[in-house]
Protein backbone atom coordinates (compact mmCIF):
# COMPACT_ATOMS: atom_id res chain seq x y z
CA UNK A 1 0.00 0.00 0.00
CA UNK A 2 1.55 2.98 -0.85
CA UNK A 3 -0.22 5.62 1.33
CA UNK A 4 0.31 5.20 5.67
CA UNK A 5 -2.84 3.35 6.53
CA UNK A 6 -3.94 4.03 10.72
CA UNK A 7 -5.23 0.61 11.78
CA UNK A 8 -6.68 -0.03 14.90
CA UNK A 9 -6.93 -3.22 16.93
CA UNK A 10 -9.86 -3.21 19.02
CA UNK A 11 -8.86 -6.38 21.98
CA UNK A 12 -8.28 -6.92 25.09
CA UNK A 13 -5.59 -8.99 24.09
CA UNK A 14 -3.03 -6.84 21.79
CA UNK A 15 -0.30 -9.42 22.41
CA UNK A 16 -1.65 -11.99 21.24
CA UNK A 17 0.83 -13.98 18.65
CA UNK A 18 -1.76 -13.67 15.61
CA UNK A 19 -2.38 -9.63 16.38
CA UNK A 20 1.09 -8.91 17.74
CA UNK A 21 2.80 -10.02 14.31
CA UNK A 22 0.46 -8.64 12.51
CA UNK A 23 0.58 -5.24 14.09
CA UNK A 24 5.04 -5.41 13.56
CA UNK A 25 4.76 -6.23 9.44
CA UNK A 26 2.74 -2.95 9.56
CA UNK A 27 4.68 -0.90 11.47
CA UNK A 28 7.55 -2.03 9.81
CA UNK A 29 5.55 -0.99 6.36
CA UNK A 30 5.35 2.66 7.27
CA UNK A 31 1.64 1.88 8.88
CA UNK A 32 0.13 2.91 12.43
CA UNK A 33 -0.99 0.97 14.40
CA UNK A 34 -2.61 1.41 18.07
CA UNK A 35 -4.67 -1.01 20.47
CA UNK A 36 -8.07 -0.31 22.34
CA UNK A 37 -9.36 -1.94 24.54
CA UNK A 38 -13.12 -2.89 24.74
CA UNK A 39 -13.55 -1.51 28.51
CA UNK A 40 -11.56 1.28 27.94
CA UNK A 41 -12.43 5.40 27.48
CA UNK A 42 -12.43 5.61 23.44
CA UNK A 43 -9.21 6.72 21.88
CA UNK A 44 -8.85 9.84 19.56
CA UNK A 45 -8.73 10.15 16.41
CA UNK A 46 -11.00 7.96 13.75
CA UNK A 47 -8.71 5.05 12.09
CA UNK A 48 -8.64 4.02 8.29
CA UNK A 49 -9.45 0.39 9.14
CA UNK A 50 -10.37 -1.91 12.83
CA UNK A 51 -9.67 -5.47 13.50
CA UNK A 52 -12.47 -6.64 16.00
CA UNK A 53 -11.07 -9.02 17.80
CA UNK A 54 -13.45 -8.82 20.73
CA UNK A 55 -17.05 -9.91 20.90
CA UNK A 56 -18.55 -8.27 24.11
CA UNK A 57 -21.20 -5.52 23.71
CA UNK A 58 -19.16 -2.64 24.68
CA UNK A 59 -16.52 -4.10 22.13
CA UNK A 60 -19.71 -4.32 19.83
CA UNK A 61 -20.41 -0.72 20.92
CA UNK A 62 -17.42 0.69 19.99
CA UNK A 63 -17.00 -0.95 16.67
CA UNK A 64 -20.37 0.18 15.68
CA UNK A 65 -19.73 3.83 16.43
CA UNK A 66 -16.32 3.32 13.78
CA UNK A 67 -18.26 1.77 11.20
CA UNK A 68 -21.16 4.65 11.43
CA UNK A 69 -18.08 7.36 10.71
CA UNK A 70 -17.83 5.03 7.79
CA UNK A 71 -14.69 2.95 9.73
CA UNK A 72 -14.57 -0.65 7.94
CA UNK A 73 -14.76 -3.03 10.39
CA UNK A 74 -12.75 -6.34 9.90
CA UNK A 75 -15.05 -8.48 10.50
CA UNK A 76 -18.37 -6.54 10.10
CA UNK A 77 -20.31 -5.77 13.76
CA UNK A 78 -23.43 -7.27 12.63
CA UNK A 79 -21.60 -10.30 10.77
CA UNK A 80 -19.79 -10.17 14.15
CA UNK A 81 -22.73 -10.41 16.42
CA UNK A 82 -25.04 -12.59 14.13
CA UNK A 83 -21.85 -15.57 14.95
CA UNK A 84 -22.68 -15.64 18.53
CA UNK A 85 -26.36 -16.85 18.56
CA UNK A 86 -25.62 -20.71 17.77
CA UNK A 87 -29.25 -20.93 16.58
CA UNK A 88 -29.11 -17.95 14.23
CA UNK A 89 -25.95 -19.10 12.93
CA UNK A 90 -27.41 -22.94 12.28
CA UNK A 91 -30.37 -21.63 10.63
CA UNK A 92 -28.72 -19.33 8.16
CA UNK A 93 -26.38 -22.09 7.56
CA UNK A 94 -28.84 -24.54 6.61
CA UNK A 95 -30.99 -21.97 5.03
CA UNK A 96 -28.14 -22.09 2.89
CA UNK A 97 -27.38 -25.25 2.22
CA UNK A 98 -24.34 -25.44 3.92
CA UNK A 99 -23.69 -28.90 5.63
CA UNK A 100 -24.50 -27.67 9.01
CA UNK A 101 -24.96 -30.00 12.42
CA UNK A 102 -29.19 -29.78 12.47
CA UNK A 103 -29.43 -27.48 15.67
CA UNK A 104 -32.38 -26.51 18.37
CA UNK A 105 -33.25 -24.30 20.89
CA UNK A 106 -33.33 -26.70 24.31
CA UNK A 107 -34.61 -25.91 27.96
CA UNK A 108 -31.60 -27.66 29.82
CA UNK A 109 -34.16 -27.82 32.72
CA UNK A 110 -35.87 -30.55 31.21
CA UNK A 111 -33.77 -31.64 28.53
CA UNK A 112 -33.73 -35.30 30.77
CA UNK A 113 -37.48 -36.19 29.31
CA UNK A 114 -35.72 -34.99 25.61
CA UNK A 115 -32.62 -37.17 25.61
CA UNK A 116 -33.20 -39.90 23.11
CA UNK A 117 -30.13 -40.50 21.92
CA UNK A 118 -26.18 -39.31 22.55
CA UNK A 119 -26.05 -35.45 21.71
CA UNK A 120 -23.93 -32.02 22.25
CA UNK A 121 -25.09 -29.73 23.99
CA UNK A 122 -23.95 -26.04 23.57
CA UNK A 123 -24.44 -22.75 25.18
CA UNK A 124 -26.40 -20.69 22.65
CA UNK A 125 -24.58 -17.35 22.94
CA UNK A 126 -20.97 -18.23 22.05
CA UNK A 127 -18.61 -17.00 24.08
CA UNK A 128 -15.48 -17.55 26.27
CA UNK A 129 -15.59 -20.15 28.47
CA UNK A 130 -19.21 -21.63 27.08
CA UNK A 131 -20.83 -24.67 27.42
CA UNK A 132 -19.65 -27.48 25.19
CA UNK A 133 -19.58 -30.85 26.13
CA UNK A 134 -21.57 -34.43 25.37
CA UNK A 135 -24.93 -35.91 26.95
CA UNK A 136 -25.37 -39.52 26.98
CA UNK A 137 -28.61 -39.70 28.75
CA UNK A 138 -31.23 -38.69 31.15
CA UNK A 139 -28.98 -38.70 34.40
CA UNK A 140 -26.14 -36.69 32.52
CA UNK A 141 -28.59 -34.21 31.61
CA UNK A 142 -29.61 -33.76 35.23
CA UNK A 143 -26.36 -33.57 36.27
CA UNK A 144 -25.59 -30.50 33.30
CA UNK A 145 -28.62 -29.06 34.44
CA UNK A 146 -27.60 -28.85 38.08
CA UNK A 147 -23.83 -27.47 36.95
CA UNK A 148 -25.29 -24.87 34.20
CA UNK A 149 -28.48 -23.64 36.28
CA UNK A 150 -30.64 -21.30 33.57
CA UNK A 151 -28.04 -21.62 30.74
CA UNK A 152 -29.50 -21.34 27.08
CA UNK A 153 -28.72 -24.08 25.14
CA UNK A 154 -28.72 -26.01 21.98
CA UNK A 155 -28.73 -29.39 21.25
CA UNK A 156 -26.99 -30.93 17.79
CA UNK A 157 -26.83 -34.95 17.50
CA UNK A 158 -23.70 -35.94 18.32
CA UNK A 159 -22.07 -37.50 14.58
CA UNK A 160 -20.50 -39.87 14.36
CA UNK A 161 -16.27 -39.22 12.99
CA UNK A 162 -12.96 -40.01 13.77
CA UNK A 163 -12.78 -38.06 16.90
CA UNK A 164 -11.02 -35.03 15.91
CA UNK A 165 -11.96 -31.43 15.07
CA UNK A 166 -10.62 -29.92 11.60
CA UNK A 167 -10.34 -26.04 12.35
CA UNK A 168 -9.96 -24.21 9.26
CA UNK A 169 -9.65 -20.45 9.24
CA UNK A 170 -9.72 -17.66 6.56
CA UNK A 171 -7.77 -14.97 6.56
CA UNK A 172 -9.22 -12.96 3.38
CA UNK A 173 -8.77 -15.26 0.65
CA UNK A 174 -6.00 -17.17 2.52
CA UNK A 175 -6.43 -20.23 3.99
CA UNK A 176 -4.83 -22.38 7.27
CA UNK A 177 -5.73 -25.61 8.93
CA UNK A 178 -4.90 -27.89 11.66
CA UNK A 179 -6.80 -30.72 13.38
CA UNK A 180 -7.49 -30.85 16.89
CA UNK A 181 -8.40 -33.39 19.22
CA UNK A 182 -12.15 -33.22 19.72
CA UNK A 183 -12.73 -32.25 23.77
CA UNK A 184 -15.99 -34.74 23.63
CA UNK A 185 -13.43 -37.39 22.08
CA UNK A 186 -11.24 -40.15 24.31
CA UNK A 187 -7.96 -38.33 24.59
CA UNK A 188 -4.92 -39.14 22.63
CA UNK A 189 -1.30 -39.07 22.48
CA UNK A 190 -1.27 -36.23 20.31
CA UNK A 191 -3.83 -33.16 21.32
CA UNK A 192 -2.94 -31.05 17.95
CA UNK A 193 -1.52 -31.82 14.42
CA UNK A 194 -0.80 -29.92 11.42
CA UNK A 195 -3.04 -29.92 8.23
CA UNK A 196 -1.60 -28.82 4.82
CA UNK A 197 -4.53 -26.89 3.27
CA UNK A 198 -3.37 -28.98 0.10
CA UNK A 199 -4.22 -32.17 2.12
CA UNK A 200 -8.05 -31.07 2.74
CA UNK A 201 -10.50 -33.19 0.85
CA UNK A 202 -11.82 -32.37 -2.67
CA UNK A 203 -14.41 -29.44 -1.65
CA UNK A 204 -13.24 -28.72 2.00
CA UNK A 205 -11.67 -25.48 0.72
CA UNK A 206 -14.55 -23.98 -1.42
CA UNK A 207 -16.75 -25.02 1.69
CA UNK A 208 -15.05 -22.65 4.25
CA UNK A 209 -14.52 -19.64 1.48
CA UNK A 210 -18.62 -20.70 0.62
CA UNK A 211 -19.47 -20.01 4.53
CA UNK A 212 -17.78 -16.82 4.75
CA UNK A 213 -19.61 -15.47 1.84
CA UNK A 214 -22.90 -16.63 3.12
CA UNK A 215 -22.00 -14.96 6.84
CA UNK A 216 -20.42 -12.08 5.59
CA UNK A 217 -16.97 -12.49 7.38
CA UNK A 218 -13.43 -11.64 6.13
CA UNK A 219 -11.27 -13.24 9.12
CA UNK A 220 -12.88 -16.50 10.89
CA UNK A 221 -12.91 -20.26 11.84
CA UNK A 222 -15.04 -23.13 10.78
CA UNK A 223 -15.26 -26.18 12.93
CA UNK A 224 -15.47 -29.25 10.53
CA UNK A 225 -16.10 -32.66 11.36
CA UNK A 226 -15.61 -35.61 9.28
CA UNK A 227 -18.31 -38.07 9.24
CA UNK A 228 -19.44 -41.03 6.86
CA UNK A 229 -21.61 -38.79 5.25
CA UNK A 230 -19.19 -35.70 4.40
CA UNK A 231 -18.16 -32.74 6.38
CA UNK A 232 -20.05 -31.39 8.82
CA UNK A 233 -19.78 -27.88 9.96
CA UNK A 234 -20.19 -27.62 13.76
CA UNK A 235 -19.25 -23.90 14.71
CA UNK A 236 -18.74 -20.51 12.66
CA UNK A 237 -16.50 -18.61 14.66
CA UNK A 238 -15.80 -14.82 13.68
CA UNK A 239 -12.00 -13.49 14.38
CA UNK A 240 -11.00 -16.77 16.23
CA UNK A 241 -7.08 -16.75 17.85
CA UNK A 242 -5.28 -18.48 14.64
CA UNK A 243 -1.54 -19.64 16.42
CA UNK A 244 1.55 -21.00 14.74
CA UNK A 245 0.37 -20.83 11.20
CA UNK A 246 2.84 -19.55 8.74
CA UNK A 247 1.68 -16.63 6.48
CA UNK A 248 -1.17 -15.97 9.01
CA UNK A 249 0.10 -12.11 9.88
CA UNK A 250 1.01 -11.68 6.48
CA UNK A 251 -2.17 -12.15 5.42
CA UNK A 252 -4.10 -10.28 7.99
CA UNK A 253 -1.58 -7.46 7.27
CA UNK A 254 -2.43 -7.66 3.79
CA UNK A 255 -6.15 -7.93 4.52
CA UNK A 256 -6.01 -4.82 7.08
CA UNK A 257 -4.27 -2.79 4.34
CA UNK A 258 -6.93 -3.41 1.58
CA UNK A 259 -9.60 -2.70 3.72
CA UNK A 260 -8.01 0.96 4.69
CA UNK A 261 -8.02 1.41 0.77
CA UNK A 262 -11.49 0.49 0.16
CA UNK A 263 -10.64 -2.86 -2.06
CA UNK A 264 -12.57 -5.04 0.19
CA UNK A 265 -15.13 -7.34 -1.85
CA UNK A 266 -18.66 -6.32 -0.91
CA UNK A 267 -21.24 -8.22 1.07
CA UNK A 268 -22.13 -9.12 4.87
CA UNK A 269 -25.17 -11.29 4.10
CA UNK A 270 -25.79 -12.13 7.85
CA UNK A 271 -26.07 -8.79 8.44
Amino acid sequence: MSARAHVRLLTADPDHPLLAATAALLRAGGHAVDSQHPDAPERPGVPDVCLLKARTPQALALAARLEERGVPVLNPVAATAFCQDRQRMADLALAAGLPFAPTRTADLAALDRAVDGPVVVKSLHSRRGDLVTAVHDAADARRLAAQWPGEPVVVQPLARNDGWDHKLWAVGGALFAERRRSELAAPAAVAREELPVAALPDGWPELVRTTGEVFGLQVYGVDVLDTPDGPLIVDVNAFPGIRGQAGAPEALAALATAAAEGRLPAGARAA
